[in-house]
């Protein structure tokens, strides 16, 4: 299991404000990353720095009440500890992924083709981030990307260890959400991105990710369902969340 470090421990300075109106039973967990450089410090004596320089951007730079997110991970496997369960986030970058989302972000960046290394000890940390965020947080069992949330690139290399379920802290492919998506009316929730972005790289469809599961996302479902010998129904519950991720 990786190490947990506190905020003391860390060296965090004390919040301006805390807000528990958080409801991440509505939600689940967004995985995150810094940047779309490289960030990961080789020597994890250096890591404390680091996560100390991101709550002084976020607070003297933003005006944000403290570091964004709910924890993060280092690459050598190591939780820091940030705002912590039950506080609402400041990382989603739109409200309702505020007040229904925690956020673990790890401390690496790059591009798709130029990434830091993703260590087994950071994909320990991130999967020890949402297991405590869901064990004594009451985060729902989504977990979602940054991108899925906001028009971002974030959290890049990272993304496709959130698709295949590795960040998982149970295993196997990524967990149902708990939510049913179905039409009309739309539903519209942070995993029916997820959902599209699946369908589109793993079974050929050409649907836009947004999020948004309209007549488009109905028919592509369907036409799953048929394949799969699934109940014909339109509905993405856990059978065809499961076929999907399959």
């Amino acid at each position: 299991m990786a190490t947990f470090v506190t905020r003391s421990q860390w060296g965090a300075r004390a919040p301006r404000d805390v807000s528990t109106s958080i409801t991440p039973g509505e939600g689940g967990v967004v995985v995150h990353h810094v940047d779309a450089v490289k960030v990961a410090e080789s020597s994890h004596a250096d890591c404390a720095a680091q996560v100390r320089g991101i709550q002084a951007f976020h607070m003297d730079s933003n005006g944000w009440s403290d570091i964004a997110y709910s924890h993060l991970a280092c690459v050598h496997g190591y939780l820091f500890q940030g705002r912590g369960e039950n506080v609402r986030t400041a990382a989603q970058g739109t409200t309702q992924g505020n007040d229904d989302w925690y956020a673990v972000c790890a401390l690496t960046g790059g591009t798709l083709g130029n990434y830091d290394v993703i260590t087994a000890g950071l994909v320990d940390a991130v999967r020890y981030g949402i297991s405590r965020l869901r064990v004594s947080g009451g985060a729902a069992p989504a977990i979602t990307g940054h991108r899925d949330h906001h028009s971002t690139d974030c959290p890049g290399a990272l993304y496709g260890r959130v698709i295949s379920g590795e960040l998982n802290p149970g295993g196997g492919p990524l967990p149902y959400p708990g939510v049913s998506f179905r039409q009309p009316p739309a539903t519209v929730h942070a995993s029916v991105a997820t959902w599209q972005y699946r369908m589109n790289s793993a079974h050929g469809f050409s649907l836009t990710v947004d999020g948004q599961y309209g007549p488009g996302s109905d028919a592509a479902c369907r036409s799953l369902q048929s394949r799969r010998g699934l109940s014909v129904d339109g509905v993405v519950g856990p059978a065809t969340w499961g076929a999907t991720f399959a």
